[in-house]
Order: structure tokens, then sequence, then C-alpha cells
């Protein structure tokens, strides 16, 4: 997620930046003493994720957070004013840390904030169909009607839950990176299986409604914790 730190405070920022690169699914891409020089920023880059002290001179972190309400970056706030914390959530930050801002609460924050990015995520991705030639023709399918996907080599065969078998011109990663993590699942080289259609797994054997599929040794652990957290 990219993001940003808005805080006229030296020490503030620089804490905030110690903390955002401890974790790799940050990005940060601007630090600002105002809130105004942080506005010119949006203008021309969108921002996943902001950092907004509340207290600052000529526009504070609440005023700048009404002003960017068509924008789709999510907000923390940071303060030292707890008073400013039913204030904040009127305008629907993820969180609210309190200065001093301890590494767990940030955590806790960035956490919520990540929770919330990919649930979004995943279903702009899982909502949007795929398109693809077979025969010459442009064949659209939904990632959610998939049940699961073969390789064969330079093809692969996309097996529909209407039982329609689709033979498309691409390979199993290509496709994979297409897809929505969240409900897709490499379970061996050759084979990507839609989670929401697993009804049982015996030993080394998954099976998707009438298909039995083997699992490599190597993806065993991964498949059966995904199964069990279905």
């Amino acid at each position: 997620m990219k993001c940003i730190v808005i805080d006229d405070e030296r020490i503030a920022r620089e804490g905030l930046e110690s903390f955002i690169s401890e974790f790799d699914f940050l990005s940060n891409v601007g630090v600002f003493a105002n809130a105004h020089l942080a506005l010119e920023k949006l203008k021309t880059e969108t921002v996943d994720l902001i950092f907004l002290d509340i207290e600052m001179p000529l526009l504070n972190g609440l005023e700048f957070a009404k002003l960017i309400t068509d924008k789709p970056s999510m907000i923390i706030f940071t303060t030292a004013y707890s008073e400013y914390a039913l204030k904040g959530y009127k305008v629907n930050a993820v969180d609210y840390l309190l200065k001093p801002i301890f590494f767990e609460d940030f955590k806790s924050a960035v956490l919520k904030a990540k929770k919330m990015y990919d649930l979004m995520y995943q279903q702009e991705l899982t909502s949007k169909p795929l398109f693809f030639k077979e025969n010459g023709i442009t064949v659209k399918i939904q990632p959610t009607q998939i049940m699961y996907i073969r390789s064969m080599q330079n093809y692969i065969e996309i097996y529909a839950e209407n039982s329609k078998k689709s033979i498309i011109h691409q390979t199993l990663k290509s496709i994979a990176d297409q897809l929505p993590t969240e409900n897709f699942l490499q379970i061996h080289r050759s084979y990507i299986v839609n989670t929401k259609y697993i009804t049982h797994i015996d030993g080394f054997r998954l099976s998707l409604k009438n298909t039995i599929l083997p699992i490599a040794r190597n993806r065993k652990n991964i498949v059966m914790e995904r199964f069990i957290n279905l």
C-alpha cells in the first residue's frame, strides 16, 4: 500500500517513517510537514493510506480529511489530543493513534488498514471478468464460475461450474496472476482450484464435487491450512 505521513513535528515524522519501514506491504511515497503540501501530492498520485496529524497550523488534519473525501485514501489519525477521537471517526478514519505512538498500536492500526485494503482489492478482482481467445473467438469468464484450471505446458484447460471446458493458449502462471488469491489456490504444479468448490481432502487427493485432483507434497500444508480456514 502506498502511504504518506503528514505531521508538523519532525520527531513524529521520523518515528512514523521508522515504523513504516518495518512492514514490507507499506511503501512510503511522501513525508510532509504540512497538509497543503500533501494536497499537491494527491493531485498527481493516488495514495492508499495517510498517517495524518490533527493539530497542525494553517490546515489541520480534520479539515484536510474533509477536503479529500473524493479520494480512495484511508486515514489513520495521529495526535496527542484524545478528545479528537470521535471527530476523527466522523470522517471515516480507519484508526486513531494517540501520541506518543507505540509500535504495537501502530502495528494493530496498519494491519486493520491492510485487511480493509485486501478486502476491497479482492472484491474488485473477483467481480472483474476474464477475457480469453479460444479458437479465435473472445470468451468471457467470471472467476467465481471457475472450478479449477489444469496446465498443459503452453495451454490451460479451464473447467467451469456448468461443466464447460475451455482450452486457452496461456500458461498457468499467467492466469494465476489474474485470479484473486483470496479465492484461488495452486495445489500442484499443474492445478489451480477455486477454494469454494473444495468438498474434502483425503491424503494427497482433493475433491471438487465429482472431480479428484492431486495435491503436491510441497503444497500439502498450505492446502490443508486454507481448507481448515474456509
